[in-house]
């Protein structure tokens, strides 16, 4: 029997939970200092903000989330990796709000505002072992993909490439939420999707990778 955890998916122009956004600039609750590649030196282009909404989206003791990934035309920066440097998920607490540091060249990415709506997905069979799987568990796990929001927050990650869950600390880090590159026009390969990951033992510790399509 399927079993059907709630979630949150992330609506395209959805109204209702300030600070969720994609796009344009960092709107901070506090002292944000924007980062650069560790790669290549060159400040990262902003992607998205998630704020902690309790009930839905628990980020404390933070009050937001922003997700930065480097775009420098003129090198090759492994930014879908989580532990590279080439990208960056930075956690705010509440305090004067400010941006601090270099900012990148180009142009920011359209705005767009985020809702949150209801949802579910079948998550048991999401977490299916596709090494593992019979032939039944297989098409299952397809349909469950179809039918899981592709844009949330909560449940478990629906990944495009393979499992590659990010640990920290030693353990898995758990998963946070995912957000597909389309309709934002987000550069995560080809209509890939970016996933935010956050360590179990120091809530300071935030992860972030994506896969293309």
């Amino acid at each position: 029997m399927a079993t059907f955890a709630p979630l949150w998916a992330l609506v395209p122009g959805g109204k209702g939970v300030p600070l969720a956004k994609v796009g344009g600039e960092p709107e901070p609750v506090g002292s944000l200092r924007w980062p650069a590649c560790r790669m290549c030196g060159t400040p990262m282009r902003f992607l998205f903000q998630l704020p902690h909404v309790p009930g839905k989206l628990d980020l404390s003791p933070h009050a937001a989330v922003y997700v930065f990934q480097c775009e420098n035309p003129d090198t090759v920066c492994y930014r879908s990796m989580p532990d590279d440097g080439a990208n960056a998920a930075v956690p705010v607490r509440a305090g004067e709000p400010k941006v601090e540091g270099d900012r990148p060249q180009g142009i920011p990415y359209n705005v767009w505002t985020l809702g949150f709506a209801p949802a579910e997905e079948d998550t048991a069979t999401l977490s299916v072992d596709v090494n593992e799987a019979t032939s039944e568990q297989l098409q299952a796990l397809d349909r469950a993909q179809e039918d899981a929001p592709e844009s949330k927050v909560g449940g478990v990650p629906v990944w495009l490439n393979g499992d590659a869950p990010p640990e920290c600390c030693g353990e898995p880090a758990r998963f946070v939420a995912q957000l597909s590159a389309m309709p934002f026009g987000l550069d995560f390969g080809d209509n890939g999707r970016g996933y935010l990951f956050r360590c179990q033992r120091q809530p300071e510790h935030f992860r972030f990778l994506s896969q293309g399509a």
